[in-house]
């Protein structure tokens, strides 16, 4: 009689075990599918701030190497002004862009979301800027501007005169700021970043007033 009541106290604590090994495995399935739930969930937001980072990293780069080239702007190979044209969204100008000695004609534009760069070189002989031999590329992509400016102009005074050149005189324009929004999608935060940056044309700065010639 005794044997029987001792064997029972061991199947109620054999069934305790069990019981508390289910409810173990049960609360920690439910907070692995709760963990699963929010990795899945922060994985696109995770995603879209690597390449938000990156897209702006990138025109962060970019806009260095077109800070550099405008630093230098100069007349071009068959004697024509350093800038053919400034709009708030385009501007073509001449910069030795590469290794070699020649002048290259160079096109900033936005086009969609692209910053576009076309690059012509001098051919022939006599020389001339073919247009139809203009080599494009988009360096800055993701770009959110809409209709708003990319690029603003102004005199060599500025800073002390901030006021920005609309129109633009060529002759006048010393000075050229610029200005992305930069945004990987627009449709998941994080929100756009705003990218900026200026430079001085150096070779420019003692130009006033000179004859612009045809570019």
């Amino acid at each position: 009689m005794e044997r029987g009541i001792g064997q029972q106290g061991q199947s109620r604590q054999r069934g305790l075990t069990i019981m508390e090994i289910l409810v173990v495995v049960s609360i920690s399935s439910i907070v692995l599918m709760a963990l699963l739930r929010f990795l899945v969930a922060g994985y696109p937001l995770s995603k879209t701030m690597v390449l938000q980072q990156r897209s702006t990293e990138t025109a962060r780069v970019n806009l260095k190497r077109i800070v550099k080239s405008l630093r230098e702007a100069r007349h071009s190979d068959t004697g024509a002004y350093p800038l053919v044209a400034t709009e708030p969204q385009r501007i073509v100008y001449y910069a030795n862009v590469d290794s070699d000695p020649a002048t290259e004609k160079v096109r900033l534009e936005l086009s969609g979301s692209d910053l576009v760069r076309g690059v012509t070189k001098p051919t022939g002989d006599p020389l001339i800027y073919d247009q139809n031999n203009e080599v494009t590329a988009v360096i800055i992509a993701t770009v959110r501007n809409g209709t708003e400016k990319v690029f603003s102009y102004y005199t060599g005074e500025f800073p002390v005169d901030t006021g920005e050149l609309t129109p633009t005189d060529l002759t006048e324009v010393k000075y050229i700021a610029f200005s992305l929004l930069i945004d990987a999608d627009p449709a998941v935060e994080p929100p756009a970043i705003q990218v900026k940056s200026q430079v001085q044309l150096r070779n420019l700065k003692t130009n006033l007033g000179q004859v612009v010639e045809a570019p």
